[in-house]
């Protein structure tokens, strides 16, 4: 059979996976482009939430608070026994 033509082919087909593979490029193309941009335009935006803070650093922030308050509070409390000694 080689060398022989076959009648009646039917090239239709062919062009149409062509055509589709070009659009399944160019719509790839566009969509990789479109999250690039949409990534560069959320690094713009700015953001009201506050930054978060694990649990573990807000235990400890908190327990830096208060021994802070408790060496104010220590601290009140000597200079208002030396202002009543005096």
């Amino acid at each position: 059979m080689s060398g022989v033509q076959v009648e009646g082919y039917n090239r239709a087909p062919l062009f149409r996976i062509r055509i589709g593979a070009l659009m399944n490029r160019k719509k790839k193309i566009n969509q990789t482009l479109k999250s690039k941009a949409k990534k560069a335009n959320a690094k713009l935006q700015s953001s009201n939430k506050p930054k978060y803070i694990a649990k573990a650093d807000r235990e400890s922030l908190a327990a830096e608070a208060d021994s802070e308050s408790y060496a104010v509070a220590v601290n009140s409390e000597t200079l208002d026994s030396e202002s009543a000694e005096s």
